[in-house]
């Protein structure tokens, strides 16, 4: 059967909901070997991946991956990376102003792949212990409403998948899938693609998975977040409305930044960007922040629409917050950490444990 749906997918045709779970299946089994993997994705990043077999393909690896259970208020921000602008982690540190602005934050992100610093990257740049539990995990996002899912942890037989992809060395259709697997399986969200035509068929996607209220956005600048330096254009959804607009840092009162303000390094690179930011420099950089914590704190349900949302940012930046959240997300990750040594260690040898 494998053998023929390869086969259909390479003249074009589009599989069934079934027929697409089936090969979803064998790749998460590791019944797949690694060169009909890379024949699959090959094949599929060709003909184009359908609506509907972007669904199926995301609902089974969902199956197969950890589930962390979260209460059904959670936002996640995420980018499927593959964008023209390298730009700094823009998302991640947009996240920590959502979360102190009252949104419940349920991030997950992994190391760099078309970047040179991940999301993964940025949070140890910063010092923070990013190899916590899903117990852990779950503490802080109920003590401190924000927490990070490292996506090697979750996600079985990624590795494995991970490298046939690097070898590949193209963009497939895991490229959309990982943002889509978020463990918390958050109900609010807002993801960046880098490619204007997948704007609106993502929001279905979104929707069809349970998400009540989001955005999919793209910078025409090709970021795949809401750029400070060109119009993005956005489908923001909720389960029974689809509605496609375009918006510029003109419409919310900001500056245009320049491209270069946006740029990324090396993750310690971008932690400095990110804590100049939150110690209130004003920058391209910032602007780039303000209107995707905007839209956070919109789609989040703590603003009233998108530009109160913008506004709201730049307050919670100004008076400190961020920045607290910045530094209580580190020192609780640590905490939290040390205490799952001690009880690993109590675990193998009681009596050595004072």
């Amino acid at each position: 059967m494998l053998t023929s749906l390869l086969a259909a997918i390479t003249k074009g045709q589009d599989l069934s909901d079934r027929e697409t779970s089936f090969v979803m299946e064998q790749i998460m089994e590791g019944a797949m070997s690694d060169i009909q993997l890379a024949a699959f994705l090959a094949a599929l990043t060709t003909k184009g991946a359908s609506q509907r077999e972007v669904i199926a393909l995301a609902r089974t690896m969902r199956e197969y991956s950890m589930n962390v259970p979260c209460s059904d208020d959670v936002f996640d921000i995420v980018g499927t990376g593959g964008g023209r602008m390298k730009t700094f982690n823009i998302s991640t540190t947009a996240a920590f102003v959502i979360a102190a602005g009252g949104v419940r934050v349920a991030k997950h992100g992994n190391r760099a792949k078309t970047s040179r610093s991940g999301s993964a990257d940025l949070l140890e740049a910063l010092g923070a212990n990013i190899f916590l539990s899903p117990e852990s995990c779950l503490i802080m996002l109920e003590e401190l409403g924000l927490c990070y899912f490292y996506t090697r942890y979750y996600y079985y037989m990624m590795k494995r998948i991970d490298v046939v992809r690097e070898q590949m060395g193209i963009g497939t259709v895991f490229d959309v899938l990982r943002p889509l697997t978020n463990p918390a399986h958050a109900a609010y969200e807002i993801l960046g693609v880098s490619e204007a035509h997948l704007v609106e068929p993502m929001a279905h996607v979104l929707a069809a998975l349970g998400v009540r209220h989001g955005m999919v956005v793209y910078g025409r600048d090709g970021s795949d977040e809401i750029s400070a330096a060109a119009p993005t254009t956005i489908c923001e959804f909720t389960p029974g409305s689809f509605e496609t607009y375009e918006v510029r840092p003109e419409d919310f009162t900001l500056p245009v930044a320049a491209r270069q303000e946006l740029e990324g390094g090396v993750p310690k690179d971008n932690a400095l960007i990110t804590r100049r930011i939150f110690d209130g420099e004003k920058s391209g950089a910032r602007t780039a922040v303000l209107l995707n914590a905007g839209a956070g704190l919109y789609i989040g349900g703590q603003a009233p629409d998108f530009a109160s949302g913008v506004r709201k940012a730049a307050r919670i930046i100004d008076s400190g917050s961020a920045r607290q959240k910045l530094d209580d997300f580190i020192v609780m990750s640590h905490r939290l950490g040390e205490a799952e040594k001690m009880e690993l260690i109590a675990d193998r040898d009681p009596e050595d444990v004072v």
